[in-house]
């Protein structure tokens, strides 16, 4: 049976869980079945009481422009090991995806342990993890250090973590179009996250300056998990960073309304493409649509006319053909189709977009 599990019965995934990711630490279990199921949604298959395979939607409030979605980061997505190869994993992502599409969900994203697992779903890299540097000697030499994880809970703490998250969010804003917002309670769960694997997380004072927000974590082995700041205190690493993210597009005429014209296209006010777009998992989506653009917004509507209707009519731009792949992968601005190379110049695409989220 496939069910979302409620309550005290999203225990029951515990078993899999560490089964599954023999590496997450006792105390990182500890923390994400005491605080994270407490506003996720467990989809799994059941027999006879017991989960034989499960995936975890994990909410975030993402900011994309000016718009705040509500957005499920997918995690623990996994089988037992004597149920694999049965079509259980199929089953639960396609009973997924269907809800979301019900939900107008405009898209997930996950962190893929293979990648293989996921392209049959529609599935595509939207963001290359891009690595920070701090200056070493700046940190020695003029950085004053503020923890974020408490020893005891106090109001000196709630209000540090506050001020962190306004800091977050402020920096994202100024270099990305999308990220997760952070506001104080995203900071209180990052600290108990850092904190669940002996972490650090920590903000870097310049005087009375925010210069820069860091965590380091890992009982074994120990590796930055993040660093935000500006230079001359860090720098962006050499190289393009390595793929990190995959997302899918669930609802395109949701998730299109961050999409605009250039400002130098040339189209006037706006313009309609006629969009082909095929999606054979989602037939909700699949189908031909005409997409309006303007400067400041888009947005798609289901085409009444025939192709060859569409075709003739005037001031519309030659018909669009993309797999739910080739739109997600173009709109996130992580790469272009070749079927887009004639609209380069008249659609923009997100520009930026920072996904670093663990669980």
């Amino acid at each position: 049976m496939i069910e979302y599990l409620e309550g005290e019965h999203k225990q029951q995934c515990r078993k899999l869980w560490e089964e599954a990711f023999p590496e997450d630490s006792r105390e990182f279990c500890d923390y994400y079945f005491r605080e994270k199921i407490k506003d996720n949604r467990i989809l799994a298959l059941t027999d006879d009481g017991q989960v034989q395979a499960m995936l975890h939607r994990n909410p975030y409030v993402v900011r994309a422009r000016e718009y705040d979605w509500q957005v499920d980061y997918l995690v623990g997505v996994a089988t037992c090991r004597e149920k694999r190869h049965r079509g259980y994993m199929r089953r639960l992502l396609l009973k997924m995806m269907g809800d979301m599409r019900q939900e107008k969900m405009p898209f997930c994203f996950l962190m893929p342990a293979a990648e293989a697992i996921y392209r049959p779903f529609g599935f595509v890299f939207v963001y290359r993890q891009q690595g920070f540097v701090m200056d070493r000697e700046k940190e020695a030499g003029v950085l004053q250090v503020k923890g974020l994880i408490p020893e005891v809970d106090s109001d000196e703490y709630r209000d540090r973590q506050l001020l962190a998250a306004e800091w977050m969010e402020r920096w994202l804003g100024r270099h990305y179009q999308l990220y997760a917002k952070r506001d104080q309670a995203y900071l209180r769960r990052l600290a108990d996250e850092m904190a669940s694997e002996d972490g650090t997380l920590d903000l870097f004072y310049d005087g009375e300056k925010i210069a820069a927000l860091a965590g380091w974590w890992g009982r074994i082995k120990r590796e930055q998990r993040l660093l935000y700041g500006d230079e001359p205190y860090v720098t962006m690493a050499d190289g393009p960073g390595k793929p990190a993210i995959m997302a899918r597009i669930i609802s395109p005429e949701v998730f299109v309304n961050v999409i605009r014209l250039r400002k130098d296209a040339g189209r006037g006010h706006g313009c309609i493409l006629p969009l082909r777009l095929q999606d054979p998992l989602i037939p909700e989506n699949d189908g031909l649509w005409l997409w309006h653009l303007e400067r400041e917004r888009s947005w798609l509507e289901r085409a009444a006319w025939s192709e060859g209707a569409i075709q003739e009519q005037e001031g519309f731009l030659p018909r669009l053909s993309l797999t739910i792949e080739e739109m997600t992968a173009w709109l996130f601005g992580y790469e272009i189709p070749d079927a887009v190379r004639p609209y380069e110049g008249v659609i923009e695409p997100l520009q930026g977009i920072f996904l670093d989220e663990v669980v």
